[in-house]
């Protein structure tokens, strides 16, 4: 084993720590200063920037929210069966509404980004400076006022999207995998179009009414169903029978209108369940 004197430290400290932070530093003060030099010259001389900045403050768009739909499945089979446009189909039942909104907010941005976008390219005129006294370094000059005016260029929210994402999970909410879609306006007007084709609260598209089936069947969570069972002392609620073939049931069936809440569900066993049907009560 070979010790290293206090001496030989202290030489490779210098060359592995002292040197390198030493040329780093040598590099980065001059661009920071050159950086800063160039930077206030244009913002303090560039008459597009100042065109800019006036013209910015005749413009106010719309605050468009980012809308993330998130759901976790402990049944892998609900969550094979229902998509992210299923899931975006059923919160659209209740969020039509304020989507729309979005979307008009939207559409009103791009309006008025197009307008600002016009009046930029007739106003501002890149290059031109308050003073004759500029700096050495002409590209280096035309590329900080190029980023400069991107930087403070308005950027509203033109177009409008909710993204789906659903996740499964095992009983314990432990994350197995996910998957996720993303909907454009067109996609989302054309779901809200289908949800208001009715016949009282019956939905003339069969997909759209499929779509809702499925996402408020699979809110009965592997947790949940579970806790009936055992409410319901593992027995068939109609025939009384502890069987090997004990079902969930809706008792005011889905299709009636019926939610995947605690008081809503009961425990059947299959020959009940069958014979129930889609009735209320039998």
């Amino acid at each position: 084993m070979i010790l290293l004197s206090a001496q030989s430290f202290g030489i490779w400290f210098l060359v592995f720590t002292v040197v390198p932070l030493a040329v780093f530093l040598s590099i980065f003060i001059p661009l920071t200063v050159i950086k800063n030099k160039y930077t206030s010259f244009v913002l303090n001389h560039s008459l597009a920037i100042r065109k800019l900045l006036e013209i910015n403050k005749f413009y106010h768009f719309k605050r468009i929210p980012n809308v993330e739909l998130t759901h976790s499945y402990d049944n892998e089979n609900f969550y094979d069966n229902i998509s992210c446009k299923d899931y975006l189909i059923y919160q659209l039942v209740y969020t039509q509404k304020s989507t729309i909104k979005n979307m008009k907010d939207a559409d009103d941005n791009k309006e008025l980004f197009n307008k600002y976008n016009s009046e930029i390219a007739s106003k501002c005129v890149m290059g031109k400076y308050d003073t004759e006294e500029l700096l050495k370094n002409g590209e280096r000059l035309k590329k900080y006022e190029e980023k400069l005016f991107l930087d403070n260029k308005l950027l509203p929210t033109t177009s409008f999207y909710i993204h789906v994402r659903l996740f499964l999970t095992n009983i314990n909410g432990v994350h197995l995998t996910s998957k996720r879609c993303s909907f454009d306006s067109s996609t989302i007007r054309n779901v809200i179009y289908m949800l208001n084709q009715k016949r009282g609260v019956f939905y003339l598209n069969e997909d759209i009414w499929q779509a809702i089936c499925r996402v408020e069947r699979g809110k009965v969570t592997n947790k949940m169903r579970f806790a009936i069972y055992q409410r319901d002392n593992n027995r068939c609620r109609k025939c009384g029978r502890r069987t090997g073939d004990l079902e969930i049931d809706h008792i005011i069936p889905i299709s009636k209108g019926g939610k995947s809440e605690y008081s809503n569900l009961q425990t059947l066993c299959h020959r009940c369940n069958v014979k129930k049907g889609s009735n209320i009560e039998f």
